[in-house]
């Protein structure tokens, strides 16, 4: 009769514990037991060329899964060049108003004989997950009073920019959120640039050469407890100036969840 009863008592610590392993958010995932940290800060002012280049592939699951993409390339060539940039990577959970994956550029270039700067930077976030129980899964008390279940869900957001300059001052920032505790905190995708003419002893010159700014989304998302897919919506945005540029500025903004701001 012990032998039994404890027989039963390990199953179902068993089954408690596989049920907080796959545990997921609406369209996001919880934090791994090991977190990771990233900060890189980088400053550069050179005249001659000048080069950054940033690679970074992220994947975790807890039932749901997501997969964030981060690329830079930038090099100038033959010019004044001022580059600053913050980078920074946080797989833990986050909260509204924090990202786990943050960067932040300021550049600056002015070609001489010729020379110019190409720069391509992009952000993507994939999640995915198959229905779950809603039970547990808001702060918030009143979140999941409308369903029992998260709905299955796929979906691809991605944004970024493209610069093909001799001439500029440009801003870029970019961040994401895919990994939350509670169903109350949206996935998020946001990216920006602002780009413009360079101030100078003699005046502001402005901007010379191509800029272009882009978002691509697909969200598939299911209804109830089943994989049957209840939407699909595709969006796609593009802006560019190719000449002399005053001014382009261009914003993204993404959330997706059970409760969004």
């Amino acid at each position: 009769m012990k032998n039994r009863k404890s027989l039963i008592c390990i199953l179902s610590v068993f089954l408690v514990l596989a049920t907080l392993g796959i545990s997921a958010t609406a369209d996001g995932v919880n934090q791994t037991p090991e977190i990771q940290g990233i900060t890189t800060s980088t400053y550069i002012d050179v005249v001659g060329f000048a080069s950054n280049t940033v690679d970074l592939a992220w994947t975790s699951s807890s039932g749901s899964s997501q997969t964030t993409v981060y690329s830079e390339n930038t090099n100038a060539m033959n010019g004044h060049t001022v580059y600053v940039k913050n980078f920074n990577v946080n797989t833990g959970d986050q909260v509204i108003g924090q990202s786990n994956v943050e960067s932040s550029r300021q550049i600056t270039f002015e070609g001489l004989d010729g020379g110019n700067m190409v720069s391509d930077e992009s952000l993507l976030i994939d999640t995915y997950g198959n229905a779950s129980s809603a039970a547990g899964q808001f702060l918030c008390p009143f979140g999941a009073a409308g369903s029992s279940v998260l709905p299955a869900f796929c979906n691809i957001v991605q944004a970024g920019s493209h610069i093909d300059s001799t001439y500029i001052s440009v801003s870029t920032q970019a961040s994401s959120r895919t990994v939350m505790a509670t169903a109350d905190v949206p996935v998020a995708l946001t990216y920006s640039i602002n780009a413009h003419g360079v101030n100078t002893a003699n005046g502001v010159i402005p901007a010379q050469g191509l800029v272009s700014a882009y978002m691509r989304i697909h969200l598939q998302g299911g209804s109830g407890n089943t994989t049957a897919k209840a939407s699909d919506l595709t969006y796609e945005d593009r802006s560019s100036a190719n000449g002399v540029i005053r001014s382009f500025t261009k914003s993204y903004a993404y959330q997706s969840g059970a409760n969004t701001l």
